[in-house]
């Protein structure tokens, strides 16, 4: 199914294969492997290269469509296309708004389907079982769907190993066992909503636009609703302030106040010394491309935030034998999803934040069903802290030299295993831990170069 994602130029060609571009005798790059623990490479959650010798990473650059194409009508088109003749459809539902709209809309394809949604039980921050709220919607909708809750503990497949490199999915695990959940149940095709809330909901740095297109009244609504985010009000006042300055000069300021963390290049302890030097200098010139870019297109801070948020993005392969995809980020729907002003990402008039937060993906429901849509967001911080805390032994990685044996023993032994100590020079962040659970997915990559 189509799905944004990158391509590799490599010797023997080009394709979305690297191994297949790579040559005859493929190798793993750790000099490419070590930008994952740069700043920019734990927190941009795209990989930040090809991972293999002699390959290069070429991203896609996604460009808006016309206007005037309706985003409802874009959506049940692309849903279509990639059920395709599926037999029986599977969904990924966590119980929120863009998860829903998948489910909903291929409940309404003709000829119909049976929908299978799949629901992991995680435990929301707030205490609520995300299997009991999945099924309350099921039921207060009436959708004709069979539920299936996946247990998220306990032991269970993992995805399979891919020449893509590490996953930027949340829990790579989980996302097993839901694939291996859809083979069993004799599903063709597995969606999700993921994707949804960086292409569609509304951005920071939007206050002037909103109150072009809204007034004063939607504007004070605009920042109540968005009070709480890093950039806060007084990241919307610089934002309007900085029209007056320069491109470059703008541009400069508006990475300044979004990613403050990403400014100064940063690296995590447990990089081997050798790689640091490199890791350093790419991130300093990837980010020094980002403003460059942004300045040369003249965009409003709104506009840049909008881009950055979106792209570059990882592309995670399905995680079991069921070939997974999600409507927002089929390329159709992103350039209409682009295309929307980002003053329409933002509607004052809905009575709940969430949905004036996302009017987009709102409206991709049908009026009757408005009125019974959830009303929040829920949040799993710690379920997906308790994921991902335990030991951080790399053995491989160590063994390969991309890591500092003694740097990973001591954030180990100094944190219980957690992760909390793995700062990178120069600022604190569990980030990098992120980074070394997820690059142990390279071991057999890195035993084989």
């Amino acid at each position: 199914m189509r799905q944004l994602r990158p391509e590799f130029r490599g010797p023997s060609g080009r394709g979305d294969d690297p191994l297949a571009v790579a040559g005859p005798a493929p190798s793993v790059s750790l000099k490419q492997v070590a930008r994952l623990f740069t700043g920019v490479g734990v927190t941009g959650e795209f990989p930040p290269g090809s991972w293999w010798e002699g390959v290069d990473l070429v991203w896609p650059a996604p460009t808006a469509g016309h206007a005037g194409r309706h985003l409802g009508e874009v959506f049940d088109r692309v849903v279509a296309e990639m059920c395709g003749d599926a037999e029986v459809v599977g969904v990924n539902f966590s119980g929120g708004l863009d998860s829903l709209a998948v489910l909903a809309a291929v409940c309404r394809l003709v000829p119909a389907r049976r929908v299978v949604a799949f629901t992991v039980d995680l435990a929301a921050d707030d205490g609520a079982s995300t299997a009991a709220a999945a099924g309350a919607l099921v039921a207060g909708f009436g959708l004709p769907v069979d539920l299936v809750v996946v247990e998220p503990d306990g032991a269970g497949p993992v995805p399979p190993w891919s020449p893509l490199g590490p996953r930027f999915d949340a829990l790579p695990h989980v996302n097993a066992r839901v694939n291996a959940a859809a083979v069993e149940a004799g599903c063709g095709v597995l969606l999700s909503g993921n994707g949804a809330d960086e292409l569609l909901a509304a951005g920071s740095f939007a206050a002037a636009e909103v109150a072009a297109r809204w007034g004063a009244r939607g504007a004070r609504r605009y920042l109540a609703d968005l009070a709480d985010t890093a950039a806060g009000w007084p990241g919307e006042v610089a934002a309007v302030a900085a029209r007056m300055l320069p491109a470059g000069w703008s541009a400069r300021a508006y990475w300044a106040a979004n990613w403050p963390g990403l400014c100064r290049p940063t690296v995590s302890p447990v990089l081997a010394s050798r790689h640091v030097e490199a890791a350093l200098g790419w991130a300093a010139g990837w980010v020094r491309g980002q403003v460059a870019d942004h300045a040369r297109a003249r965009r409003s801070w709104a506009q840049a935030d909008r881009i950055d948020t979106f792209w570059p993005r990882g592309f995670c392969p399905a995680a079991g034998g069921v070939p997974e995809g999600s409507p927002f980020l089929h390329p159709d729907l992103v350039a209409a999803g682009l295309a929307v002003p980002v003053a329409l990402r933002y509607d004052p008039r809905p009575a709940h934040a969430y949905h004036r937060i996302k009017p987009l993906v709102v409206g991709l429901f049908p009026g009757g069903l408005k009125d019974r849509l959830p009303v929040r967001k829920r949040y799993y911080a710690t379920a997906l802290s308790s994921a991902v805390a335990g030991p951080l032994a790399a053995p491989v990685c160590v063994e390969a030299g991309l890591l500092d044996a003694a740097a990973v023993a001591s954030c180990d032994q100094a944190d219980g295993g957690g992760g909390g100590v793995l700062a990178r020079r120069g600022g604190g962040s569990r980030a990098p831990a992120l980074a070394l659970f997820s690059v142990r997915k390279l071991r057999a990559s890195l035993l084989s170069g």
